[in-house]
């Protein structure tokens, strides 16, 4: 492990074969699956998210188990690779919250804790497999795949309707009353988050990493700019439309469904 590359060179090896990819952005339309990593040791964090983004998924990675949660928690990723020994919270713990929270992510252990009683807690706790540490990447990469093919039925609706929008993940079409939205990538991962957790709050902390992968290097005020953004698509110029993004000041924002007309119900 001591020549695993750092996540920001796995990115950069990811754009070199996608020049296109934006910053964070890692080729969104052309990602299998989007992959949350939990583990605080940066070098095999880093091994593992160049193996997934080479082999064409998106990943993000959390260095501490709070955050590790919350993320899980927006339903935003279609897989999670959870480490143990994490600052914050144990990766025991996160995934208690999280399946308390009835999020049905798939979720893989990645540890050096062997000891069967160990094993069968994760299990008990809602793991969907464990993989122990050292071990093989292409080994690791078959098991994310077989457990989304597994859980498939579990995973978040592809189509998402909350009020008058639409929202179709497996085609990136987002609708209005019928009307079809352009959007780009990043305010479509961002209103993803947003629907999903309609009626709450949405912490910016979330939208940040569902955005651009890592709040490194975002700008103060750039979540605001993008929503400012996301809002003119949706609501419009004019005051007659009604306020779907609400600004929880101190907080972040909530996605707040309008009633669509009678004829597009």
């Amino acid at each position: 492990m001591a020549n695993s590359p750092s996540i920001r060179q796995a990115r950069n090896n990811y754009r070199n074969i996608h020049p296109t990819a934006e910053p964070g952005d890692l080729a969104l339309g052309q990602a299998e699956m989007k992959v949350l990593i939990v583990e605080d040791d940066k070098r095999i964090a880093g091994l593992v998210d160049r193996g997934l983004t080479e082999n064409g998924h998106l990943v993000e990675v959390s260095h501490n188990g709070s955050e590790g949660a919350e993320l899980m928690l927006t339903g935003a990723y279609d897989a999670a690779l959870l480490d143990v020994y994490l600052p914050g919270m144990d990766g025991f713990a996160v995934l208690e919250r999280v399946r308390a929270g009835r999020c049905k992510i798939p979720v893989l252990m990645l540890t050096a804790m062997d000891a069967p009683p160990k094993i069968l807690q994760a299990f008990d706790l809602g793991a969907d497999d464990y993989i122990v540490k050292p071990f093989l990447l292409e080994i690791l990469l078959a098991r994310v795949s077989a457990i989304a093919r597994r859980t498939q039925p579990l995973h978040e609706p592809q189509i998402v309707r909350a009020g008058s929008v639409t929202l179709d993940r497996s085609r990136r079409v987002v609708l209005r009353n019928g009307k079809s939205i352009p959007l780009t990538r990043k305010q479509f991962l961002l209103l993803e988050v947003l629907i999903r957790r309609s009626g709450l709050i949405t912490p910016r902390e979330s939208l940040i990493e569902a955005g651009w992968g890592s709040p490194a290097g975002v700008k103060k005020n750039i979540l605001d700019v993008y929503i400012h953004g996301l809002r003119a698509k949706l609501e419009g110029e004019h005051n007659d439309e009604p306020v779907l993004i609400r600004t929880v000041h101190g907080s972040g924002y909530m996605f707040t469904p309008d009633e669509p007309p009678a004829g597009k119900r």
